[in-house]
């Protein structure tokens, strides 16, 4: 199949109702606490589609967006996001935390009478205890999560800076950080800073992935892997009590299914699907698309671990070969937005005058020349299951072999599991890999430091790039207090990791979520980590 033709195959405006529907629900075994009474006030079942299942519900452990949606209704952290913003505020801590002079001390201080699922208090105590079980690399609970797959994304959010977390009164918890970190606050909204009931770590160690304890609105009831994880109103909340009974998380591969579900009313949310399905569901009778600009980047990262991406001109030129206005309107149905380098429109980090890489096949191929690239098949390592960035799945992948073999160089593709594919691409054993990146934060450094700062190698950083030149800039970054200065030094950062190309820089999505008309003040985050306190359903 010609490239136009895949992309027009893609891009085409069906839907497969080819399955029977699924409607599953949980049995009265369960293998979480026992569901309660319901409290008064709480009525409904909210059942939420998604590609796949989470790897882990440990909020430090996790490496899915599915994750963090689901342990968001179960944690909290000590601050969290306003609706519909990247602005922080208090949770847990009752107010925005108190900073030494000299910018290496945050003590917060948390609310009184908040109670663990568990029925246990929330002390500062129980807050230092969490934090240091997932950064002290000399806790022995450290030490027993490591042996059941770790933390492999929380040096790049907290463990790399704060030194050590500890009670300084009953509800008072202080961070010492190495360093001076200003994105510090806004990295503790997100999952791996929730806070865990102290007596289940305690008591279950590593298993907490399959009993989570937290303060949240809703709390562990079953988790299914892959058919369906539920949670139910927790009744002894310290906040507004959720309107919602209940939610179900349902894993529906087939992203069709997913807006054929939505359409039969066999779910009430989908996320993610096929831009191309969306006139299907948006402003019909039940139905209806939200949309906003994304906050997230869609790429493939060279390995440069591997000598034959240790090329400079050749990273070069496989950029200049991809068509990627022609991605944008046809493999994404005009939901794509050209990426000019890693920041989209949406950061206030973005650099409107950054100079990318368009799309000029015979500069590639001059390129190629300086590369001394002599007919060598790259490998293409991909994914099958759709993300939000993208929705296509292994599709990206067909489409860029073209585009390469347009230019003259060849290719093959390699598809792994999504949860083995994530595991092998931290050790370092992909080629050019296809990936992209929701933001947790509003914060640049949640782009450009998570995935180009050396010391975060293995982590989320797995294009295993790293310079001085950025390493310093990055730092400088986020010790500098004032935003403006800080935007400067991000753009530098950003125009040297541009032109080094450790990237293919692909694109940026559209937030999209098909939804029943019957779910009620649901509102999109531009992080994707969605709150689920004040949503019903009628």
């Amino acid at each position: 199949m010609s490239r136009r033709a895949l992309l027009r195959a893609a891009g085409a405006a069906t839907i497969v109702a080819a399955c029977a529907p699924v409607t599953t629900q949980p049995g009265a075994t369960q293998t979480g606490t026992t569901a309660t009474t319901k409290p008064a006030g709480a009525t409904g079942t909210l059942t939420f589609l998604w590609g796949g299942d989470t790897d882990k519900l440990d909020p430090p452990a996790m490496t899915t967006q599915e994750g963090f949606i689901a342990t968001t209704a179960l944690y909290e952290g000590l601050v969290r996001y306003k609706p519909n913003s990247t602005d922080v505020e208090p949770a847990l801590a009752e107010r925005m935390p108190d900073i030494s002079s000299d910018g290496l001390a945050y003590t917060f201080h948390l609310r009184s009478g908040i109670k663990f699922h568990d029925g246990s208090p929330l002390t500062a105590e129980a807050v230092a205890f969490s934090f240091d079980r997932s950064i002290n690399k000399d806790n022995p609970l450290f030490k027993e999560a490591q042996a059941a797959g770790g933390f492999p994304f929380i040096d790049d959010y907290i463990g790399n800076v704060v030194a050590k977390v500890e009670a300084v009164g009953a509800l008072d918890v202080r961070f010492t950080l190495r360093r001076k970190f200003s994105p510090l606050v806004p990295n503790l909204a997100i999952p791996p800073g929730f806070v865990i009931s102290m007596e289940a770590l305690k008591k279950y160690g590593s298993k907490i992935n399959e009993n989570p304890v937290g303060t949240g609105p809703f709390k562990f009831v079953e988790w299914k892997k892959d058919d369906h994880i539920t949670v139910e109103n927790f009744d002894g909340y310290w906040g507004d009590r959720a309107k919602l009974q209940r939610i179900i998380f349902q894993p529906v591969p087939e992203a069709s299914v997913r807006i054929l579900k939505i359409q039969r009313g066999e779910g009430d949310i989908a996320w993610p699907f096929d831009p191309k399905d969306a006139s299907s569901v948006k402003g019909k009778a039940d139905t209806d698309v939200l949309e906003q600009p994304g906050l997230n980047v869609n790429m493939a990262e060279f390995n440069l671990k591997k000598a034959q991406f240790q090329n400079k001109p050749l990273r070069q030129a496989l950029n200049y070969a991809i068509n990627k206005q022609e991605l944008a309107d046809k493999l994404y149905s005009g939901a794509g937005v050209p990426a000019v380098g890693v920041l989209p429109a949406t950061s206030w980090g973005f650099d409107s005058t950054l100079k990318g890489y368009t799309y000029d096949p015979e500069k590639a191929k001059a390129l190629l020349k300086d590369a001394k690239y002599g007919g060598e098949t790259i490998t293409l390592d991909s994914y099958t299951i759709p993300r939000g960035y993208n929705p296509q799945g292994a599709k990206l992948a067909e489409a860029i072999q073209q585009y390469f073999q347009a230019v003259g160089v060849k290719s093959e593709i390699k598809t792994a599991e999504w949860t083995e594919y994530r595991k092998i691409r931290r050790q370092g054993e992909l080629n050019v890999a296809f990936g992209g990146w929701q933001a947790d934060t509003g914060d640049p450094e949640n782009f450009l430091g998570v995935f180009f700062y050396s010391k975060n190698q293995g982590g989320v950083n797995t294009s295993f790039y790293g310079t001085p030149e950025v390493d310093k800039l990055l730092e400088q970054a986020n010790e500098e207090t004032d935003t403006p200065k800080r935007k400067a030094l991000f753009n530098q950062a950003e125009a040297k990791i541009v032109d080094d190309a450790p990237w293919l820089f692909i694109s940026h999505m559209k937030q999209q979520v098909a939804i029943r008309k019957r779910v009620k003040d649901f509102v999109l985050q531009p992080t994707y980590i969605y709150y689920f306190n004040k949503v019903s359903v009628s």
